[in-house]
């Protein structure tokens, strides 16, 4: 049985969203009970985007639902608190001079000193 699908339908919110991430290039935080949409949002965006995106999340899980990677795998984090000293030692600049976008999913369980070494990485 084949089943039609529908083009997808773009609220204004979405689009709205989709503009700031890809135009403005300022931080947007994107939020929402489960089945809202934010994963589909995500996914157009990476479907559509002229810019050169990564997308993260803190758990396997979560990454593997948005088919991105671990936090600690793209970063090269051990899994603990880290120092400013050691997050130096540890950037590759040319890995990430590129990136234009970076995506946290699940950004509410990511702890407050791993968002710092995130931060502290990218400078």
């Amino acid at each position: 049985m084949a089943i039609d699908k529908k083009p997808l339908e773009l609220s204004a919110d979405f689009k709205y969203a989709l503009d700031r991430i890809e135009k403005e290039g300022r931080n947007v935080f994107i939020t929402g009970r489960a089945g809202t949409g934010k994963s589909t949002l995500l996914q157009l965006f990476r479907n559509t985007t002229r810019r050169k995106a990564v997308v993260v999340a803190p758990t396997g899980i979560a990454a593997l639902n948005v088919k991105g990677q671990t936090i600690h795998s793209f970063f090269g984090f051990p899994p603990r608190p880290l120092a400013i000293s050691e997050i130096k030692k540890r950037r590759n600049r040319r890995l990430y001079q590129n990136m234009e976008v970076l995506v946290i999913d699940e950004i509410s369980m990511v702890r407050a000193d791993l968002l710092d070494n995130i931060d502290w990485f990218l400078r």
